[in-house]
This record gives C-alpha cells, structure tokens and sequence, in this order.
C-alpha cells in the first residue's frame, strides 16, 4: 500500500497540492481506490477549500448523498497527534480524525492551524507514525508536503514515501534546477521520482514532449492542465461534484472539459505504473 508524496523544492506556484486533489479525486471516483490525503503544511485551507468551502453547496449536497447523509469533520491532527503521543496508535483511528469526502473512498487529514510551536512540534512528530499507520488501510496514501530541502521534517517523510511526485512548472529555469537538482540531490537518484506539471498550459512550447527531451525522460511528462473550472470549482468546494459530474463514462468527446479529464487520467495511469515499477524494485 503506497506512500506517494508531493513535493518540489521551489517555492514558487506549482500547483502542487490542487495536482494531488484532482489525482486523488479522479482515483477515488474511477478507480474506486481508498485514498488518505495528509496536508502536512500549516495553516493552509487548499484542501479544505476545494472539497467544504464555507458555505452549503452542490458539492456538500453530493457527497452528503454519496455518504447517505454523514459528512464527518473528525478531529483533525490535534486529536490524532494526542492519540499518537500517548500511545494510541491503531490504524483504525485514523477514520475517527480525518475529513470524509467520499465515504469508504476519499479521506482528508487537513492542514494544522496553529501558531503555538509547542503545539506545532507535537504535530509535526505524530506525522510519521500517522502516515506508517494510514498505510496498513488506505490502498494509497498521498502526503503533501511543504515545498523546499534543508528541513528535517520534509526529508523523513520523504524517505518514507515509494514515490515523490516532484511538481514543475513551464518555466526554462525551473527545468533546469529540476535537471541540476537529479544530478545533487541523493533522493532524486532512487528512481521513485516522478515529475509533473502543474497548470499545464497546452499551447506553450514547453509541451509535455519538449520536456521529457530536456529532462532526459524516455515518456512525456505527466501533466495536470490550467481547467477554468476545476480551478473555480476547488475555491468554492466543488471539486467533489466536479470529479462526480464529469465522470468518464459519462462525458461527451465535445465536452471541453474532456481534455482536462483525459490528462488526469493520463497522470494517474503513469502514477499507478510507476508505484507498481518501485514496488517491484524493493
């Protein structure tokens, strides 16, 4: 059962966490996978956003159904850090504590608001277990990490996960400390990396082909294209009916979201390869 995390060391917008979003959703609705996603980055309402919002909406209304009336707001990290500090340490809690957005398919541990560092570091060292624990009933766990190297915290969880998604962007620059950073960087060398690009825009001349040439990869990158209304629907919680509303099955060829959907599909096929290829590796 796989640990995938997503990460790059820019801090610049890549669009890391909505890429996980759409993957995990798409994963969840067509796959019919069981997906734990861990916001490990503080203070940080993206997922929150995406699949809640803040008001009652026609996401709320579908999952509710799909969930035959239970949305379950848990407790978050500052319960299951408690449980995990005391000793309490039994996968199943992890249902307890997690935000259920598709029941028996899709949870969420979102991000930790705080700004008390003793309670932060609490937090911060249940991570670990947490996810070890989410990996014993989840088919996959996606862990999103907060951008950069030099920190501790971010290279442990990265030494756990079987595959790092490392986002990029269309940027000449950013390709390029991308290609420096898999020559340097011990982790980029495992071969459990998997690039992708995050708001991809079809038209530029940095296409998914020109990029694999630069990077030295034998496939086209992974991409998760710029949607109008994906991007709309994930700052107003409606990204659950999105993946609902525009399932493959049930798409038109004309529907101009079909690309967007077809890309994703794309990336979760080449995700799922990858973590199968790793997997065999150990």
């Amino acid at each position: 059962m796989p640990i995938i995390a997503f990460w790059s060391d820019k801090k610049k917008e890549t669009a890391q966490t909505l890429s996980m979003i759409a993957i995990a959703s798409y994963m969840a609705v067509e796959n019919n996978s069981k997906i734990l996603m861990v916001d490990t980055n503080l203070n940080d309402k993206t997922i929150q956003n995406a699949y809640f919002g803040q008001q009652e909406n026609a996401t709320r209304k579908a999952v509710k159904e799909l969930n035959a009336g239970k949305l379950d707001l848990g407790a978050g990290m500052e319960g299951m850090s408690k449980l995990i500090a005391s000793g309490k340490n039994s996968p199943e809690l992890i249902a307890d504590h997690a935000n259920v957005i598709f029941k028996g398919r899709l949870e969420a541990m979102l991000s930790y608001h705080s700004n008390v560092e003793d309670d932060i570091l609490r937090v911060k060292k249940s991570y670990k277990e947490l996810i070890k624990m989410a990996n014993q009933c989840y088919d996959y766990v996606f862990v999103d990490l907060q951008k950069g190297l030099g920190d501790p915290f971010v290279e442990e969880l990265l030494g756990i996960a079987q595959v790092i998604v490392y986002n990029i962007t269309q940027r000449q620059i950013d390709l390029d400390d991308y290609t420096k950073l898999k020559v340097e960087h011990p982790i980029l060398k495992t071969g459990r990396v998997l690039p992708l690009i995050g708001r991809y825009d079809r038209y530029s001349k940095y296409t998914k082909k020109n990029i694999a040439r630069s990077l030295g990869e034998k496939k086209d990158i992974p991409a998760v294209s710029y949607n109008t209304q994906f991007f709309e629907s994930a700052n107003d919680g409606g990204i659950g009916g999105f993946f609902l509303k525009f399932r493959k099955s049930l798409m038109s060829s004309s529907d101009r979201n079909n690309i967007f959907v077809d890309e994703v599909a794309n990336t979760v096929d080449r995700l799922i390869y990858k973590t199968q290829e790793v997997l065999m590796m150990r």
